[in-house]
């Protein structure tokens, strides 16, 4: 009897593990700048769920993490340590920068820009360099870029909205390789003395 619901209990969690390597996550970003006005989202979702929602900006995270910046006072020594360490590591880590952007999908990209300089003329010539590219990156379907001028002031207003998919199971490969090889587990426990 033991055996049986000791069993059951493996199989479950092997199920959610096996569900949460496989279910993708579906990651959202919007922003939008107007003038001096800046605000938006970032927020992650799996199957559905909201695991996570951040608004933008948000002052008073931003104002802790710098008095836990002001509190932390590294050597160069530790920092060229950590520097050394990641060079030797360096190899055995592009692998998992290679399985995340392989585990990335993107679907959709909306980027819509408000572009003015201080003389007409290179407004004109930066929007027009740009025009010509964008029916490049528009024939793929989720992605739409758009470019507008504004002849009369200087400005860098625009809006940013892109959904991406990541599943898990590359990176987690990839991960378990690296942290088998001596100079991803010596960079590891160095960032760990780097941080306490």
């Amino acid at each position: 009897m033991i055996l049986t619901i000791i069993s059951v209990i493996i199989l479950i969690m092997a199920l959610i593990l096996l569900a949460i390597l496989f279910i993708p996550f579906h990651i959202s970003f919007y922003m939008e700048k107007k003038d001096m006005d800046v605000g938006g989202y970032f927020q992650l979702k799996w199957l559905r769920i909201r695991l996570l929602k951040r608004t933008i900006p948000e002052e008073e995270k931003e104002k802790k993490e710098e008095k836990e910046k002001k509190g932390r006072k590294y050597s160069l020594n530790d920092v060229l340590d950590v520097l050394r360490k990641f060079m030797a590591a360096f190899d055995y880590l592009t692998p998992i920068l290679r399985a995340f952007i392989k585990s990335l999908d993107l679907e959709k990209l909306f980027l819509n820009l408000n572009l003015g300089f201080s003389s007409p003329v290179t407004t004109a010539e930066v929007c027009g360099f740009i025009w010509s590219i964008i029916p490049l990156l528009n024939l793929k379907p989720p992605i739409n870029l758009s470019v507008t001028p504004d002849f009369g002031k200087s400005k860098f207003d625009g809006t940013v909205d892109f959904e991406l998919k990541l599943t898990l199971y590359r990176i987690v490969g990839a991960l378990l390789k690296a942290i088998t090889k001596k100079p991803v587990r010596e960079l590891i426990s160095a960032v760990r003395k780097l941080n306490q």
